[in-house]
């Protein structure tokens, strides 16, 4: 698949051209464009129509301020507990080597060999920075959620990701941020019943960029998919 900044068509070509950004240009986003984009990722189904999603956007001064006390603190040494585990342990098959044969693809792009332990901890540090993406978005729940309404707020997200391709944007969807929310609090208006779940960077993708290459592989249909008559 080549990257593209070209806005997808249809849900298909959406899904399709979909990755995980984690090289973005330095060109902002236009207020209207991430304000449709919002607007219409309310429309996304949730049981009950409860909507237990709040989402926290940042950009500009707000959004540099932000990572920059996010990186003083992990350059402290400074990491919280997580809100919640990012997979179960141990991982079983055949997700233990999905896992395994993305971030070996991943590192072989950029060059990291596998024993360069300090090398992968650099790269994993560009979390921390939303990869250089112009917004930064951090999605929160109230502690009281069920699973159900984590899996409304997983369909929630897949909308922003699908919507960013409609308007020509990349994204990358974070886990990192569930071990950092002591500055998601600090910054943002959370409220104290509310826990950080997911973030999000969203922009232009750099299309150069040797990680950009990465179209992680899926399992075939016939191997999840069970059709009954």
């Amino acid at each position: 698949m080549k990257l593209t900044n070209d806005p997808a068509v249809t849900v298909t070509d959406a899904l399709n051209t979909r990755i995980t950004v984690r090289d973005f240009q330095d060109m902002p986003v236009p207020e209207e464009t991430l304000r449709q984009i919002l607007t219409t990722a309310q429309r996304s189904a949730s049981g009950g129509n409860l909507q237990p999603w709040h989402v926290h956007v940042m950009t500009g001064e707000k959004l540099a301020g932000f990572k920059e006390d996010a990186l003083a603190m992990a350059q402290a040494g400074h990491r919280d507990e997580p809100t919640h585990q990012a997979y179960p342990s141990p991982l079983w098959e055949p997700q233990r080597s999905w896992r395994y044969k993305l971030g070996e693809d991943m590192y072989g792009l950029i060059g990291i060999e596998k024993d360069n332990k300090m090398g992968r901890l650099m790269w994993l540090m560009q979390n921390i920075k939303f990869f250089d993406a112009p917004v930064g978005i951090i999605i929160t729940g109230d502690k009281r959620l069920e699973m159900p309404q984590y899996m409304d707020i997983g369909i929630y997200t897949q909308s922003l990701m699908l919507l960013a391709r409609e308007a020509g944007l990349h994204t990358a969807p974070q886990g990192w941020w569930r071990n950092w929310h002591t500055v998601c609090h600090k910054h943002l208006d959370i409220p104290e019943e509310d826990e950080v779940l997911v973030g999000m960077s969203m922009g232009y993708a750099n299309t150069d960029a040797a990680v950009n290459k990465l179209y992680a592989d899926r399992a075939p249909m016939e191997d999840v998919v069970k059709f009954y008559s």
